[in-house]
Formats: C-alpha cells, structure tokens, sequence
C-alpha cells in the first residue's frame, strides 16, 4: 500500500514518524512523509519519500500559545499548508496517517478522495477530566472543569482550521459547511507514562512509542566521542525548539555556569548566553537523542514530548523545565513518575535551584532506579506494531 504520513511542527513532533515510517516500509509500504523543508534530510535518512508542505515549522508553537496575536499568522499557515496537501497526495495514497495539528485537514482530504485516514498523535488531543488540555499551563482544574476547558481549547483550534478547511473542501469538490466522522486515533505514548483516561472511549488507546529513526551510519563526532570518553558522564543541557530564544540562552548560561562550579561536566544542545571556555562544556549540534541520552547523568530539558520519551527509554533521571503547550503534561508526570526531583520554572528558577535540582536527580537513587523501572518497561512495548496493525486494516 501507499502510505502517506502528514506532521508538521518542530523537530519533535516529526522525528517519531521516522521511525513510524520505517517500520511501515520494513513491512512492505510505500511510505512518504509530508512535512517541512528543514526536515527533508532527517526523512531522506529513513529511505521514504519527502513531500514538501510550505511554512515556518515554529508557527505550530506559536498557536499552542492560543493568542489573539497569532491568530492571523497560524491561519495564513494553515491555509498554505491546506493548500499544498492535495499536490503532497497526487502522486496516489492509499492510507493518509496523521498528526494531531493537520488532522482536521487531512480528515477532509481523506473524505474528498475516498482515502481512509488514521490519527496517529504524540499528545493527548481529546477532552477528559482526569487532566487539563495539555497546551495548559494550568494544574487541574477538577474533573468538570478540565473537560470543559479541553472542550474550549478543541474548538480555538478547530477555530484555526476552519478556513483553510472550507477552501480545502471546495478545492476537493465537497459540499460547504460538511461534517466528517472522526478518524480512529492512536496514541504513541506509553500506557506506563501516561494511562488512558477512564472516561476516553475504549477505541482510544495509547499503544507505546514510535522510536525515531536514527542514520544507520551515525557516529559520535571525535570531539563527543573524546568527551564522554574524558571524565563522568555529563549532565545534558538542552531546551528543544525553544532553545534558540533571549530568555532560553540566558537560563542556559546561568546554568551552565553554576551546574560546573558545582563540579558537573556539561554537554550543551542549543545557544548559550556567553558560551563558556571550559573543557568541561562541549557545545553540541544535531546529535540524535536516542544515541546520546544512555551516556549522561541527566538530562536538563524543556519536557517536550519527545524529549521527554528519549530521557525515559534511556533510562536516566531529568530535570524538567516546561514552558508552553504538552510540556508541563510530560513535566508534571516525569515528576509522579520518580523520574525527576521536581519541575522548574524558566522564568524564575535561579542558577541554584537548577544546579540543587540536577544534583538531587544524579544523586538520589530514586531517580535513576525510577528511570530505569520505567526504561525496561517501555523496552518491552511496541507501539509501531500497532499503527501497522491498523494501517493494514483500514487499507483492505
């Protein structure tokens, strides 16, 4: 079958459908995947096929800030993106796979071309009681009103899509103003991380990680290879797709400083605020996760949701900084799950707290037993077996 898998986004939220992808091509798919330009090499390395769609991939943060101010800026977005999937379609599909952010548009595309669809998603996108919507910085808000604020965060969103939606339609020929039935979803998140909501519908099932898929060739570059090699294993400091930001850098910087004048060797992924000259700090570029996290200490990061899944199948503590969006989800359950010490706030966390923090996740070993508890858990799942399983289905 001719598979097509469409995400958009940052890198987080593509790299999981690598190995998605992989997995449905290793079992005799066609598979190509529909996303952004700077994403095209990490697609290229899989063996599938790279159908470009158009826009800045950090608009998709831009809308979990659920601003009036992004309003227009993620609309025009979508519209581009809506715009561009019937040509990512053309050469022929026979089984459209989607994220949770292009879902309502591919449920549209999959109804004007009579192609069924699949949601396969990273984050919890359907309202229950049991927690507030994950783009929600707020703690619970009981059981009603969680589902009620899921509720109106469901329909910002929709709010988003709507016009890119009704040109899409008229585009593919459908009535204005139609409904679709929603596409069986999956979730590709542990059961063991996060357990389905007793009040979701029982065809909503969370079906463990899909692993991204690393180059086949991949080597640690001489100057990783000769600092790891050099001393204890380094706590790792990175802020994701945030990382790149004034406030991200500075947080970094301070951090930096104090976690090695508290004598702890540092690997660094993203800017800095006055890069520290110190054979103890290596500043890192693109160096997949999943290769680096089993060799460090802990991992200080933005709690994004693939972030979060790498640290847990390394089997390493973390120290948690969640910012906007699913990562103060991802956060607070690293937190239940003695995995982290606790969550801090990039805001207001002080070089101390952080340092106190990192050393508490190194040196207590609750947080490593924790980690790797939950590590030989997830090793023993296989939540790409499952989309397969589905996507054979819906295609027969």
């Amino acid at each position: 079958m001719r598979v097509l898998i469409v995400t958009v986004g940052s890198r987080g939220d593509v790299a999981p459908y690598t190995g998605l992808a992989a997995r449905l091509r290793a079992a005799g798919h066609a598979v190509a995947i529909a996303t952004h330009d700077p994403f095209a090499t990490l697609v290229g390395g899989t063996g599938c096929e790279f159908r470009p769609l158009p826009g800045d991939p950090r608009t998709i943060l831009d809308a979990a800030a659920l601003s009036v101010r992004v309003v227009p800026r993620v609309v025009r977005y979508l519209d581009a993106v809506g715009a561009a999937l019937p040509d990512a379609v053309r050469p022929g599909v026979d089984v459209l796979v989607t994220g949770a952010a292009t879902a309502p548009l591919v449920g549209h595309l999959g109804a004007g071309l009579g192609v069924p669809v699949l949601g396969a998603y990273l984050q919890p996108a359907h309202p229950t009681r049991a927690f507030p919507p994950p783009v929600s910085s707020v703690r619970s808000l009981g059981g009603f009103g969680n589902w009620m604020s899921a509720r109106a965060v469901r329909a910002v969103v929709d709010g988003f899509s709507a016009p890119a939606v009704r040109t899409l339609r008229s585009r593919l020929g459908l009535a204005p103003g139609g409904t679709i039935a929603p596409p069986p979803v999956v979730y590709g998140f542990s059961p063991a991380v996060l357990p389905p909501p007793t009040d979701w519908p029982s065809d909503l099932r969370a079906v463990g990680y899909w692993w991204p898929e690393p180059p086949a060739d991949w080597r640690p570059p001489p100057p990783l290879a000769g600092f790891l090699a050099a001393g204890d294993p380094p706590v790792h400091v990175g802020l994701g797709s945030l990382g790149d930001a004034p406030r991200a850098r500075r947080f970094a910087g301070l951090a930096v400083r104090e976690l090695r004048r508290r004598g702890f060797r540092v690997l660094v992924q993203g800017s800095v605020d006055a890069e520290p000259a110190d054979d103890g700090v290596l500043l890192l570029g693109d160096v997949p996760h999943e290769r680096l996290f089993p060799h460090v200490a802990a991992v200080l990061h933005h709690a994004g949701a693939g972030t979060t899944a790498a640290a847990l199948r390394a089997g390493v503590p973390t120290v948690p900084v969640p910012v906007q969006a699913d990562q103060h989800l991802w956060a607070r359950r690293a937190v239940q799950l003695t995995v982290a010490p606790g969550a801090l706030r990039l805001r207001t966390a002080t070089p101390e707290q952080v340092a106190d923090a990192v050393t508490a996740a190194v040196g207590d070993p609750r947080y490593r037993a924790g980690a790797r508890r939950l590590a030989a858990i997830l090793a023993a799942e296989d939540g790409a077996a499952a989309v397969l399983d589905m996507v054979d289905r819906l295609g027969q």
